[in-house]
């Protein structure tokens, strides 16, 4: 039975009142609160301990406001939160001023200075975990407070009543009484807790407790509302306390003496919560007893758990279970899709697990403007993409001086935020492709880290680019400088909390993203607790740290703000919300996704500092307390809402089967016939008619290409299919930087290396006054000398890039000696060093099956030509190849399909000239090993690898070319008919799905 409302009489005590938190929970609470106002003939306060209800007792009281009422109290009663009504005390701006999480987080960092004790306590922590156990030291130092400052709840009454005292001396009266305070509590706990872990804390509480913390603030607050009845008792309104769930002990001692105190200048009113007709489980009506144990319900509590359980609507509770996490989200998806479809507007997901109930919000996001879905999990700021945006240059800056690694770059400039048009001043049609231009560079070449390295990627790209007519890469070296300016400033700055967040604030304005970050709900958001670092004028400005501190400290204050969605008119509303903010809150449907024996209940992490018995010491919060408070919320749920779907994952992560929670399966020992419904997607039956093998036919539509390099001929013959993908088609696999240091960049670099010395040693020879011509140890002793000192040249760049390939010179300038050896050993043969990284091709005349006669071009780069001292019409075309000599003799027993140097031989033998050798055609040519196993006796290593039976060889592979090319124009079937070994990394396999058949 409802308990009937008091009557306000003038007595100087709390009046006080319970409603039942069922669907009517609401409306009773509504027509108490009015007819405390038409008894005391006043409007009053009334206060709700937490703010989830705010919006729902105001519209309850509009609802069910009373007909013919007196004018001066017919507007709707104040209804506030607590914490508002804190906010809003009287003469707050006369409190000592509040400390913002940032300031109390340098606070501790200021004091670990200070105090070698607390170094010691902190020397093992990385960045970002030390500022995380600042927070946990402010947390627990706060619990501290308030389980002293209550006791001088009597002090600070009298403190803010004394109306002479300026705010200077009043804050240090406090600051008096708050010593004192701590002094006596200080021996107290420490004769309780006597580990090193607790003197620890106790010495930060000491340190870091003040007048401006928020425990102080709190009870500033409840001094000055006091104050405030006090001196004007004769229109001191009504107030009406609303406990909406239970609170800790500590704060029922501290409300209910300022009710007791408030009551002595005007009407109290304490509403509390009535279980006994809404509990389902004897935890939810019996409680705990005074030390902290479970109280077991007797008979009577029984017999009326059950009554309630009977009573409810139960025949609106669904029970949901889903295998795997996929059809989790998807079962709660359906299911409010399901409530939508039958017209209600108002439902809420409460969501146990997280990542379910995110992932069911990802899924109905299809529904668009019609859905509207509000957040009140703490949805974290940090994982929006305008914070991934702020946190990918913050993971440039804190790079090495030497520069950021190519996926940092890249990762930076690929974000939404950065405007590269603004940054350069350029138009952005000039800007559009830039970064793909810069990701394709890099890629290619590997450079994988290093201003220098990324310098001399652009650089080479730019040569050949020039080359070959095309134009050069001119804004990306202008980009990178100004990356590379922007990062030397962060690096040499001597950096304290004002000059840090100044130069942020430049950085975000030079390259635009400040004004990106304007126009973006997140951003804006992001931008506002970017401001928080504006420390003014404050005792913090001026604090100094290292780098990589201040930025995990700006990732942790990020990463503890919330993102508040921009709200929206549409035709319903779903709400997702933990399960302690549905207390007293009307929904049409209900879908909880959690509720299995891990996640239900679920326990807030535990402290770090303080063990359950010490929490319970404390007056503070202890897991049986939080065990009774979600037991009492999931009742009040269930109980209000006629539609309730409980779902949960049934089979864990490792496979292994979940049950759900132990209050569903209480439940259904009451209620046998509650049946659980496996959640099975959507089926769909179909037909299918599987490729006997991949084979495609060339479109007619298609272009087919005129032109041909060495690379796209070899995977023409590795396999059709892949040309077709790769070269025709134009698909690309997207490439990746791979672990370690490769040689793409390092072979290119010793490729220079060899072109420019040989290019000396051309110049040297025509010198009169040298010393080559002597010997061959002179020649031998020069040799060595300048190519080690050109690749020293060649390499410090890379090197001051990456450091990682000092190895690789190391490794070449080991293979200098053997190399040198081989050289004049081909001397010696008559072979002399004509020209290299020469572009040489020539034309296939073949007719189409239209009887159109085609030219096409087969053209590429040769490494290395020579000419034969002793015969004029001769000449030779070396490979170079960064890799041993045993991977070399397997490319030469596939030399047809990998036609590299006969294609080389072909072009000089039909077009001399254009390869600067006229009249010599080539009769040798070899790759040559630039990592020869250097440990055998130097008459055992073998270096160079020559083509055999070259004129046999040049024959059959013309005769190839010419029927591989004619089955490519008359757009023949191209089947997947490649190797393994080829087929493992290939770029088509994901479509051709050789493997498949």
């Amino acid at each position: 039975m409802p308990h009937p409302f008091p009557t306000i009489s003038d007595q100087k005590q709390p009046h006080a009142w319970a409603i039942t938190p069922n669907a009517g929970a609401l409306k009773s609470l509504a027509e108490g609160i009015w007819n405390c106002a038409v008894q005391t003939n006043q409007r009053p306060l009334v206060v709700l301990s937490t703010a989830g209800p705010l919006m729902g007792v105001r519209a309850a009281l509009e609802k069910y406001r009373p007909a013919n009422l007196p004018n001066h109290i017919a507007f709707l009663p104040q209804v506030i939160s607590f914490n508002d009504w804190l906010e809003a005390a009287p003469g707050a701006w006369k409190f000592p001023k509040k400390q913002t999480d940032l300031e109390r987080w340098l606070s501790v960092y200021i004091n670990l200075r200070k105090h070698k004790t607390l170094q010691s306590w902190f020397k093992a922590e990385s960045e970002a975990g030390a500022w995380g156990l600042a927070q946990a030291v402010i947390d627990a130092c706060d619990a501290l407070s308030e389980a002293v400052v209550p006791h001088m709840q009597g002090e600070i009454n009298v403190l803010v009543q004394n109306q002479t005292l300026d705010a200077e001396l009043w804050v240090k009266k406090v600051e008096v009484l708050l010593d004192q305070a701590i002094a006596k509590a200080y021996v107290g706990l420490s004769r309780k807790v006597v580990d090193q872990e607790s003197t620890v804390l106790l010495a930060f509480w000491r340190y870091l407790s003040s007048p401006g913390d928020p425990v102080m603030r709190k009870h500033f607050a409840l001094a000055a509302h006091l104050q405030a009845a006090s001196a004007n008792q004769a229109v001191a309104r009504p107030l009406i306390w609303v406990e909406t769930a239970d609170p800790k002990p500590i704060d029922q001692e501290t409300i209910s003496r300022y009710l007791q105190d408030y009551a002595q200048f005007a009407p109290v009113l304490h509403i509390g919560m009535d279980w006994h007709s809404v509990a389902l489980w004897s935890e939810a009506l019996s409680g705990q007893d005074v030390e902290g144990q479970l109280i077991p319900a007797d008979q009577e509590q029984g017999a009326r758990i059950d009554h309630n359980i009977q009573a409810s609507f139960h025949e609106g509770w669904r029970l949901l279970a889903a295998r795997r996490f996929e059809e989790l989200a998807w079962a709660a998806a359906k299911s409010i899709e399901t409530h939508l479809i039958a017209g209600k507007t108002n439902i809420t997901l409460v969501a146990q697990d997280r990542l379910a109930a995110r992932r069911a919000r990802a899924l109905l996001s299809r529904f668009g403007p019609s859905l509207r879905i509000r957040d009140e999990t703490g949805w974290k700021l940090s994982t929006t993409r305008a914070a991934a945006s702020l946190n990918s240059w913050l993971e440039l800056i804190r790079s090495p001086k030497e520069g950021p690694s190519a996926s940092a770059l890249l990762e930076f400039l690929q974000n939404p935020f950065f405007d590269i048009a603004h940054t350069l001043r350029k138009p952005p049609e000039v800007c559009a492709s830039l970064i793909a231009q810069l990701e394709d560079i890099l890629i290619a070449s590997q450079a994988k880290s290093g201003w220098e390295t990324f310098r001399m990627a652009i650089e080479r790209a730019n040569a050949y680019a020039s080359s070959r007519g095309s134009v050069p890469h001119e804004a990306l070296s202008q980009l990178l400088n100004f990356l590379q300016r922007h990062h030397a400033q962060w690096q040499e700055l001597k950096l304290d909390c004002a000059n840090a967040y100044v130069l942020l604030q430049t950085n975000l304005q030079e390259m635009g993203m400040a004004q990106k970050l304007e126009t973006d709900s997140a951003g804006k958001q992001l931008l506002e607790v970017l401001k928080a670092f504006d420390l003014g004028a404050g005792a913090y400005q001026q604090v100094t740290m290292r780098l990589p501190e201040w930025l995990s400290l700006l990732k942790t204050v990020i990463e503890e703000a919330s993102y508040q969605e921009v709200g929206q008119q549409a035709q319903a509303t779903l709400s997702i919300l933990p399960l302690s903010s549905t207390r007293l809150r009307e929904f049409d449907a209900v879908v909880l996704v959690g509720c299995d024996e891990q996640q239900l209940p679920a326990f807030s992490e535990p402290p770090l500092f303080f063990s359950d018995a010490l929490n319970r010491l404390l007056k503070a919060s202890t897991i049986t307390e939080q065990y009774i408070q979600q037991a009492r919320d999931l009742s009040q749920l269930l109980i209000s809402c006629p539609q309730v779907d409980l779902l949960w994952q049934s089979k864990s992560k490792s496979g292994e089967p979940l049950r759900p929670s132990a209050w569903i399966s209480r439940l259904r020992t009451q209620l046998p016939d509650w049946p659980i419904l496996e959640a099975k997607p959507d089926m769909h039956a179909d037909h299918s008619d599987p490729l006997q093998e991949a084979v495609t036919t060339v479109n007619p539509d298609i272009a087919l290409p005129i032109s041909m390099s060495p690379s796209a001929y070899k995977a023409l013959r590795d396999c059709p299919y892949r040309y077709y993908v790769r070269s025709i088609l134009g698909l690309r696999k997207a490439k990746e930087f791979e672990e370690g240091f490769d040689a793409s960049l390092a072979g290119q670099v010793l490729h220079a290396i060899l072109k420019n010395f040989f290019q000396a040693l051309k110049t040297e020879e025509q010198k009169t006054h040298t010393n080559i011509h002597q010997d061959e140890n002179a020649r031998r002793q020069w040799m060595q000398e300048h190519l080690s000192k050109h690749s020293e040249k060649e390499f410090e760049r890379l090197i001051k890039g990456d450091a990682r390939v000092t190895g690789t010179l190391r490794d070449w300038q080991k293979q200098i000696p053997s190399f040198v050896d081989w050289q004049l050993k081909r001397e010696a043969e008559g072979w002399q060093y004509h020209d290299a990284e020469l572009p040489v091709g020539f034309m296939v005349m073949l007719t189409d099956p239209d009887g159109v006669q085609r030219e096409i071009q087969i053209a590429g780069r040769a490494d290395r030509f020579d000419i034969s001292s002793n015969n004029s019409t001769t000449a030779a075309v070396i490979d170079y190849k960064n890799q041993g000599i045993s991977k070399i003799k397997k490319r030469a027993d596939h030399l047809l399909d990998d036609p590299q140097l006969l294609i080389y031989a072909r072009a000089v033998n039909e077009n001399a000239i254009a390869a600067h050798l006229p009249g010599r055609t080539i009769e040798q040519s070899e790759w040559v090993s630039l990592k020869a196993d250097i440990k055998k006796a130097d008459d055992k290593i073998v270096r160079a690898y020559p083509v055999e039976n070259m004129p046999e060889m040049m024959e059959q592979f013309s005769d190839q070319l010419n029927e591989d090319l004619e089955v490519l124009w008359a757009r023949k079937p191209m089947k997947a008919f490649a190797p393994d070994s080829v087929c493992q990394y290939c770029e088509a396999r994901g479509i051709c799905r050789k493997g498949m058949w």
